[in-house]
C-alpha cells in the first residue's frame, strides 16, 4: 500500500497539490504506516516525500490595466470649490467731488403752502420782475398809491372771508410772520370791496355801464376807471372767470382790462381759480397763463395751490371757497380751508411784489 501512495505523491507535478494538501496527504500515511508496524522508516519516508514535494506558495499574479479598465485610484473627497467674494477696486484716495442737488438748499417752511413753493404758485421770473419794476415807476411818475391795491371779481371776492380778516384781528401768522410788514404796507386795502367786486361780475360788464356806483362814480364812468380814481391803487389783484363762458370774448376782454392798467401804471396781478363752472377743460385758467407770459406780469397760481385742499378748497356749490372761524395758520386745520389759503398766497403774492419793488424809491408823498 505504501509504494502505491508514494507513486501517487511523486507522479503528481507541484502545481496540482498545494503545500496544506501534501501535509494533510502525509498526515494520513503516517497514521497507515503506524498501523502496518512501518515505525522509523514511515516517517523518514514521509518527511522526505514532504520536502520533496513542497512548493513554497507564490504570489498571485498582477494582472496588468487595460485601456478599457483603468487601475482604480484611491477615493479621495473633494473639496467644494472655493466661493469667491467679489472685492471692489480701491478708489483713488483723492477727494470725492460733491455734486450740488436739488434738496442741497432747504426751502424755508414760511416760503410753502401745503407742500408748494411760492415759486411754484407765483409765476414771477427775473424779466416778470424787471417789468414789474418798469410799471411801478410809471405808477409812481403819475402819482400811485404804493400802499393800496384793489380786489377785481365776482360773489368769490365779494365777501368778508377774502381777505379782508388781514385788516381785522382774526388772524395768526404763525411761521408767516415775517408777511406782517406787508399787512401793514397794505393796511385797509385787504378789507375794501370797491368798485370792480361785485356779484356775478364777469371779464364783460366790467367796462358796461350800470355796474359802478352811481354815487360815487361819474355818470359816464366805467366801474374800472372809477376804481381807480377813487383808490389809485398800485396793484389790482384779479380773480375773473367763473362768470365768463365764451373763451374768445374772455381773452379778449382781459386783454383790455390789462392794456388799460399797464397805462396806468398799475400792476395786474391774474389769479387762477379753483372752479370749474366755465368748463372742465380748465380753459379760462390756461388764458390766464398765456397772458401773463406774454404781456410779462405776476401770475398767482390759486388753481395749483387747490389742488392741495379737500374738494379742492370748493364749498357744496362747487364755485365759492370753504371758511373757518379765523385766519389762524398755527392751526393744521386751516390748511384744509379754500378761503384761508387762498388768504394766504394772496398775501405771499403781495409780499414778493412789494419787495421787488423796494427798490424803486416813490417819490414823497404831499
Amino acid at each position: 500500500m505504501m509504494p502505491t501512495l508514494l507513486h501517487l505523491i511523486s507522479t503528481r507535478t507541484p502545481r496540482t497539490f498545494t503545500h496544506q494538501t501534501v501535509l494533510v496527504m502525509g498526515l494520513a500515511l503516517l497514521l497507515l504506516l503506524t498501523a502496518c508496524g512501518g515505525g522509523d522508516t514511515a516517517v523518514a519516508a514521509i518527511a522526505l516525500t514532504v520536502e520533496a514535494t513542497a512548493v513554497p506558495p507564490t504570489a498571485a499574479p498582477t494582472i496588468p490595466p487595460t485601456a478599457t479598465q483603468p487601475p482604480p485610484t484611491p477615493t479621495q473627497e473633494l473639496a467644494p470649490p472655493p466661493t469667491f467674494t467679489i472685492v471692489p477696486t480701491e478708489t483713488p484716495t483723492s477727494e470725492p467731488t460733491i455734486t450740488p442737488t436739488a434738496t442741497a438748499t432747504a426751502v424755508p417752511p414760511q416760503n410753502m403752502v401745503n407742500g408748494l413753493t411760492i415759486n411754484q404758485f407765483l409765476l414771477m421770473d427775473e424779466d416778470v420782475q424787471a417789468h414789474v419794476r418798469e410799471i411801478y415807476t410809471l405808477g409812481q411818475e403819475l402819482g400811485r398809491n404804493p400802499r393800496t391795491f384793489s380786489k377785481v371779481g365776482d360773489s368769490v371776492v365779494l365777501t368778508p372771508h377774502y381777505l379782508a380778516r388781514f385788516d381785522s384781528e382774526q388772524y395768526k401768522l404763525g411761521i408767516y410772520a415775517n408777511l406782517q410788514t406787508t399787512i401793514d404796507q397794505f393796511a385797509g386795502s385787504f378789507s375794501r370791496f370797491g368798485q370792480v367786486a361785485h356779484v356775478g361780475l364777469s371779464s364783460r360788464t366790467l367796462y358796461e355801464l350800470g355796474w359802478a356806483d352811481e354815487e360815487l362814480c361819474l355818470a359816464d364812468e366805467n366801474a374800472v376807471d372809477c376804481e381807480i380814481r377813487l383808490n389809485n391803487p398800485s396793484i389790482f389783484l384779479i380773480r375773473l372767470g367763473t362768470n365768463d363762458q365764451v373763451p374768445a370774448a374772455y381773452e379778449t376782454n382781459m386783454r383790455k382790462l390789462i392794456e388799460h392798467l399797464l397805462e396806468e401804471g398799475i400792476i395786474p396781478v391774474l389769479g387762477t381759480k379753483a372752479d370749474r363752472f366755465d368748463g372742465e377743460a380748465n380753459t379760462n385758467n390756461l388764458i390766464l397763463h398765456e397772458l401773463a407770459a406774454e404781456y410779462r406780469i405776476p401770475l398767482w397760481d390759486f388753481d395749483l395751490v387747490a389742488q392741495s385742499l379737500p374738494d379742492r378748497g370748493l364749498s357744496g356749490d362747487n364755485i365759492h371757497l370753504t371758511m373757518s372761524g379765523a385766519n389762524d395758520y398755527t392751526k393744521a386745520d386751516v390748511f384744509e380751508k379754500g378761503y384761508p389759503i387762498s388768504d394766504l398766497t394772496a398775501l405771499m403774492v403781495l409780499d414778493a411784489i412789494r419787495q421787488t419793488v423796494t427798490a424803486v424809491t416813490p417819490p414823497a408823498t404831499p
